[in-house]
């Protein structure tokens, strides 16, 4: 019985020791090129209506791949919305991730 007591008492305590209590969650993030993390908002906030390869066109989005806009242009439908598209501005949150987007939309166009 002794033994066992020692035994988880040593288990508890090691368990204890090897938590990461001096690293914040936050501080461990994947290391993502700006290209995939412009990739991954797009995905994450723009596929669902203009797809992953931005032909998908649901909701009355408009087809990616064949767009005439320029950067200033797709930033103002961005943090602005157009039509059925509302403002994502908010939803991105930084001008860095707005601008991350941009470049992704653009690979799209053919």
């Amino acid at each position: 019985m002794v033994l066992k007591s020692c035994i988880f008492s040593f288990s508890i305590l090691l368990l204890t020791a090897c938590g990461n209590g001096s690293t914040k969650e936050n501080e461990v993030i994947p290391n993502e090129t700006p290209e995939e993390k412009g990739e991954s908002l797009y995905v994450l906030n723009c596929a669902s209506c203009h797809g992953e390869d931005g032909k998908l066109g649901s909701s009355g989005a408009k087809d990616l791949s064949v767009s005439k806009l320029n950067d200033q242009q797709i930033e103002e439908i961005i943090r602005k919305g157009k039509n059925a598209m509302p403002a994502q501005e908010a939803v991105l949150e930084t001008d860095e991730n707005i601008k991350l987007v941009i470049e992704h939309v653009k690979t799209l166009k053919r």
